[in-house]
């Protein structure tokens, strides 16, 4: 069945106080910033760049993630319904030299109970060297309303600490990262207008078997990242390179995942052409989840991946034409997964033919994505606790368009793509009937965990973007996407849009005052909602091999998510200022899944201080 024992989660790695990215360091190398963040002043806010088309890309001085609804499952962070968009410590961009200070201290609050605390420490004495630390807290305890109107509890809380070092030595540079942070939440949705049952309320999570409704569950992740680069080496210089990741993932429900990557980057010049390769290995391994679909009774296990990656490649031209042709290659195998060797290719085509005002550009990639846990809990947190997702290909991707310059200062970017998977997951949600108590049948209910079923898939996306940077006073981006999506079996791509867009825009008022704004459009979703009409058992409930031909599904449309978001920062001494944020401006309680509305209209406010 699906209780599942609770059991409280401890890293497997400690860590002190952390913090980081908070030294900027330039060297004299054309188009070659370091992305580090250095406080030598009072809190001084400095506008975005684009940083998808922009030649010269700049930190940014905030954070602001779009609600990403792709199933681009990737090792980074992605948008959380349950978080706000916080402010971070500002960036010094092509300022003078001043005496450099040691950190910054932000605190603030806003409506939803939410409570905001970071704080960043950095060295600056270090000649070739860098160390920060940084530690955050933002959580919220509130309530939000459902679409069948009842109120539920869906607080959050969203913890970091980390700590950064990197060195510098002739044209190298070493980084390493320590960090831990802990995330927890409430399962708090309930798809469609539907009451929630009263036996799913009143069960406490130790009692609860159906479904994860108002259970807490925590992630935990703690890890090492260690890099080393050679970022200032000329293209005929050759190069070597390598990345080494590990950490340790938990949940409170009892999951444990170790993660391990070692991949390495060659870069060697040749008369008339470049080789590189792309080489490692990938490691995953989770416990407490349940094993193979078509076991009667499956059975809690584990499951380990080993992927080992091969990416070779070859670059002709120059700068006016060029070419890059290769392949990436895949082998993968696993204690429940069988083993594979995938293939795909690597080409891109450059042409510019007047050199920085336009370049014309084609190709074709693809990729094999490893759905390891923790991945998947990132792209969507509310999914079964207990599931496994198979890893998908996207065999082949097409791409062409043409970017460039519409001024010095404005860029510009139109582009196509279509691309062709295998087995694409896709999220929904399930229901089941309790057993016919007498000639009265058992009451329905929904499980508010979501499933994964599978499809062949093919799309074709346009894109175009434009964006205009003046420096540090004026900043602005336009961005749109249009997707069309054929499906082998499903009617429909679940949760996925048909077009987004977004408008952001930055303006420094005067020396003290910056004001910015962000405005997302994301096109109508559809919602998959099945109904089973047996009582669950493991099979059903935690598996993805479903008897969807006899059951009844339900398509659930959520709205266009309209939101727009306005946040300001004031400098009132050299030390002190004060910053605001209006988030979801336009009121609107959209569905980030099924049955998950984000929170409406908050702000968050605080001052900041400098040292």
């Amino acid at each position: 069945m699906r209780k599942i024992r609770m059991k409280q989660y401890t890293a497997g790695i400690t860590l002190g106080a952390c913090l980081t990215m908070l030294s900027f360091t330039a060297m004299a190398q054309k188009d070659t910033i370091q992305r580090e963040v250095e406080v030598v002043k009072a809190y001084t806010p400095t506008t975005i760049d684009a940083d998808k088309i922009n030649d010269s890309p700049v930190i940014k001085d905030e954070t602001h993630k779009k609600p990403d609804f792709s199933y681009s499952i990737e090792s980074k962070p992605v948008f959380s319904t349950l978080s706000v968009k916080e402010l971070k410590a500002a960036t010094i961009i092509g300022k003078p030299a001043e005496e450099s200070g040691y950190g910054l201290v932000r605190a603030g609050a806003g409506n939803y109970n939410k409570p905001y605390a970071e704080i960043f420490f950095n060295n600056p004495k270090g000649k070739n060297s860098i160390f920060g630390l940084h530690a955050k807290h933002l959580s919220s305890h509130s309530k939000l309303t459902l679409e069948n109107r009842e109120r539920v509890n869906a607080p959050f809380s969203e913890n970091e600490a980390e700590m950064f070092l990197k060195y510098m030595f002739g044209k190298s540079t070493l980084s390493v990262n320590l960090g831990v942070d802990h995330n927890g939440f409430r399962y708090y949705g309930y798809p469609g207008t539907d009451t929630i049952p009263g036996f799913l309320k009143n069960q406490t999570q130790e009692d609860q078997d159906l479904t994860c409704q108002g259970w807490k569950q925590t992630f935990t992740r703690g890890g090492i990242q260690i890099n080393l680069q050679n970022i200032y080496a000329s293209k005929s210089d050759p190069s070597t390179g390598f990345d080494f990741q590990y950490y340790r993932f938990g949940n409170k429900t009892g999951q444990r995942e170790d993660y391990l990557k070692f991949a390495m980057n060659f870069k060697r010049p040749r008369q008339g052409f470049t080789l590189m390769a792309d080489a490692g290995v990938e490691y995953s391994n989770v416990t407490n989840i349940y094993s193979g679909l078509f076991e009667e009774i499956p059975v809690l296990t584990h499951r380990g991946q080993t992927w080992i990656f091969f990416k070779p490649s070859v670059l002709i031209g120059n700068e006016t034409i060029n070419l890059k042709a290769g392949a990436k290659t895949w082998l993968v195998a696993g204690i429940l997964d069988k083993a594979q060797f995938k293939i795909a290719p690597d080409i891109r085509f450059n042409f510019a033919p007047v050199k920085e005002i336009i370049n014309v550009f084609a190709g074709a990639d693809g990729n094999y994505q490893h759905n390891y846990y923790s991945a998947i809990t990132r792209e969507n947190p509310y999914i079964s606790p207990t599931l496994i997702v198979n890893n998908h290909l996207e065999k082949y991707r097409i791409f062409g368009g043409f970017d460039g310059k519409l001024s010095s200062k404005t860029n510009f970017k139109i582009q196509v793509d279509h691309s062709s998977f295998s087995q694409h997951p896709f999220y929904y949600l399930q229901g089941f009937r309790l057993p016919t108590m007498g000639i009265m049948p058992g009451p329905a209910f929904a499980d508010n965990t979501f499933k994964v079923l599978y499809d062949d898939m093919k799309t074709l996306k346009f894109n175009g973007e434009i964006t205009h940077h003046a420096g540090d006073k004026f900043n602005l981006l336009l961005s749109a996407n249009i997707f069309k999506y054929t499906l082998t079996e499903q009617e429909k791509p679940w949760n996925l849009p048909a077009f987004d867009a977004n408008i952001s825009v930055n303006y420094a008022i005067s020396d003290r005052l910056s004001v910015a704004a962000d405005f997302y459009l994301i096109g109508k979703r559809d919602g998959l909602f099945v109904q089973l009409e047996s009582s669950p058992n493991p099979t059903y409930t935690w598996e993805t091999i479903l008897p969807l031909s006899s059951a009844i599904r339900k398509t659930y449309v959520m709205d266009t998510a309209i939101d727009l978001n306005l946040r300001g920062n004031y400098e009132v001494s050299r030390k002190f200022a004060i910053f605001a944020q209006l988030n979801n401006f336009g009121f609107q309680k959209y569905e980030r899944w099924l049955g998950y509305p984000v929170q409406s209209f908050n702000f968050l406010g605080g001052v900041s201080y400098s040292f």
